[in-house]
């Protein structure tokens, strides 16, 4: 069986959809990581969506971790969803801290 893969650094602005193998490191607003993807590196993103398998240091805004996705490694995070059946295998897991929003209450009109 040939394995196919790619391997090197990749940056970029939009998505990338990972269905075979990468091994490097990779950036881009949005990854998303197929049922028969893998990544083996470094990888920095808006959003990760994960339904493959994803091993090294991930540094994501907002982290899915869909039913048949495994991820592995170091992880900074500011928001992170683990569907059931995905599996967070991690040496090291770090929230970055978010602002608080300020949240106003609005109250109604009151008549004179």
């Amino acid at each position: 069986m040939v394995m196919e893969f790619f391997e090197g650094k990749y940056k970029t602005s939009g998505s990338i959809l990972i269905r075979n193998k990468f091994i490097g490191e990779l950036s881009a607003d949005q990854v998303i990581v197929d049922e028969k993807g893998v990544v083996e590196g470094s990888l920095k993103s808006s959003e990760l969506i994960v339904s493959g398998n994803v091993n090294g240091n991930i540094n994501s805004d907002s982290i899915v971790i869909m039913e048949n996705g495994v991820i592995s490694g170091d992880i900074l995070y500011k928001q992170i969803a683990v569907f059931e059946g995905g599996i967070i295998n991690v040496a090291g897991m770090k929230q970055i801290d978010n602002k608080q929003d300020k949240v106003i209450d609005i109250l109604p009109k009151v008549a004179e």
